[in-house]
């Protein structure tokens, strides 16, 4: 039998980098600005990125704003932390999704005075590239949603979730947890740039999992040395969710 692969099959791949911080993170460096960001993106030859700092996404508008210009995708995102102590990824096809994400995800905050001098600072990035506020409440922090509540509020948004860096041995859901459980469904998985993709499939039993690699980049050189490739015929949501799923001949590919 001779394989022929579907009429369909887009031709073009697109290289990723979907776990980002910029300066809104205290634990990123302070070159981790929006512009600088975008820059490095086309220096490492990235199609698509997204920041995705921890808790918030007040630096989301000002990048996607810069990668038009540039010609960079970037996809609304925010990394998540849970009640359990689990990092989420999550993505939204719109900044008004997101920012309807991010007003529910208000009432799930539990107020902690930010300690500069102890975790950094957190600064929200304008339109030209001036620091229009510092943060007063620390972003790093869980949130008092669970796992599940959490699953919710992105499927409501139309937006995609997946566990963070599940190799790692905390923050991650296998580390936290023990194992990866039934339900919510998890079907992507993140895995650090610590550990290839082969052998985090022998090493966390994974072989049922799609897995995709970021480099969830803290400082600028960082940015994507880790990267995944999606088979897709644009870079636009509706394709990067066919992507996801692997529907109609789209697909992704991570870096070993």
């Amino acid at each position: 039998m001779v394989f022929t692969e579907p009429k369909n099959m887009p031709e073009r791949v697109y290289r990723a980098d979907l776990h980002i911080h910029s300066v809104l993170s205290p634990c990123a460096e302070r070159d981790m600005l929006p512009h600088c960001i975008i820059l490095e993106a086309l220096e490492k030859h990235l199609d698509i990125i997204a920041i995705t700092d921890h808790n918030s996404c007040e630096n989301v508008q000002v990048t996607i704003s810069l990668g038009e210009q540039f010609g960079v995708w970037v996809i609304p995102g925010m990394e998540v932390e849970t009640r359990e102590e689990i990092h989420f990824l999550t993505y939204f096809p719109t900044y008004q999704r997101i920012l309807s994400f991010y007003q529910v995800l208000q009432q799930f905050f539990q107020p902690i005075p930010l300690d500069e001098n102890l975790w950094g600072e957190e600064w929200v990035i304008g339109a030209a590239g001036q620091i229009v506020e510092k943060k007063k409440e620390l972003l790093t922090f869980p949130l008092s949603l669970t796992v599940e509540e959490l699953y919710q509020l992105v499927v409501i948004q139309d937006g995609i979730i997946i566990p963070s860096h599940v190799d790692r041995s905390v923050y991650s859901i296998i580390g936290v947890l023990g194992f990866l459980p039934p339900y919510p469904p998890f079907p992507v998985l993140e895995i650090s740039s610590a550990l290839a993709t082969s052998n985090a499939r022998v090493k966390l039993k994974l072989n049922n999992c799609r897995l995709v690699r970021f480099s969830d980049a803290h400082a600028l050189p960082q940015v994507g040395l880790v990267y995944t490739e999606f088979r897709m015929d644009r870079p636009c949501w509706v394709e990067f969710k066919k992507a996801i799923n692997q529907m109609e001949g789209r697909d992704f590919f991570p870096q070993e």
